[in-house]
């Protein structure tokens, strides 16, 4: 009995590490981060970050090809309650709150303050307080910083979104597309561990804002701009470098 392809296999392998190995290593990482929060050791932290994520991603390019990462074209009874028009409405309606809320109104306030040339009081960047071992606070880590989100932008949505859903709809799964997206977004949200039980939790619900746009644009670019745009608007949030 013949096994399975070398593309299966390696679908396989990858779906075990972002199922298991990702957030394993995300879990003990960040830990081993927090207890010694030097600038060299969040240096080493990014830079570990942005390798295994464009590996993988290369790795998610040979097993299924970018074509079936990158678009989505589901049939009218894959997933017919998004095909509602209120259902995308009302989906619409969210995704561009979220934009104005957590991307736009911050940098519009900061925009507005520099004209008018008042102080910030950062209040934003006080509540992060927690994560202070993980964001950036000299030029040097903002400048990696930076590549990390953008690499999270495009990596972690053609993982995230393009291969899982295309692994857990398509082969060996074959689970239907809302199924599949809930999953994904699970996963999804497993891989931060570091921002504890409510940022795992809000991460599940961005995947799967972010999985709707997939499916309602049929194609990647945009949740890889939202999720790229969403993370670099930490670098306008957090106070100025030290260095």
């Amino acid at each position: 009995m013949l096994g399975p392809s070398p593309t299966t296999a390696i679908q396989y392998l990858l779906f075990f590490f972002l199922l298991v190995l990702a957030p394993l290593w995300d879990f003990y990482d960040t830990r081993r981060l927090k207890r010694s929060p030097s600038s060299a050791g969040k240096l080493r932290y990014y830079k570990t970050l942005c390798a295994w994520l464009w590996i993988a991603t290369v790795v998610a390019c040979l097993g299924v090809g970018w074509r079936a990462l990158f678009t989505i074209s589901p049939a009218l009874d894959e997933i017919p309650w998004l095909l509602h028009v209120w259902v995308r409405y009302l989906a619409d309606i969210v995704i561009a709150a979220v934009v104005v809320v957590v991307v736009l109104l911050p940098v519009a306030i900061v925009v507005w303050k520099k004209l008018k040339k008042q102080p910030r009081k950062y209040s934003s960047a006080d509540a992060l307080q927690a994560f202070s071992y993980f964001f950036p606070a000299t030029r040097s880590e903002r400048r990696w910083f930076a590549f990390v989100c953008i690499t999270a932008g495009i990596c972690e949505e053609t993982l995230f979104r393009g291969f899982l859903l295309h692994y857990l709809h398509v082969i060996p799964w074959t689970l239907n597309l809302t199924l599949a997206l809930l999953i994904s977004s699970v996963i999804f949200g497993l891989n931060h561990l570091y921002a504890g039980v409510g940022g795992v939790a809000s991460n599940i619900v961005f995947g799967f804002l972010l999985g709707l746009l997939f499916l309602l644009t049929g194609n990647l670019l945009l949740p890889i701009v939202l999720h790229a745009v969403m993370d670099l608007r930490m670098l306008v949030v957090l106070r100025p470098p030290v260095d």
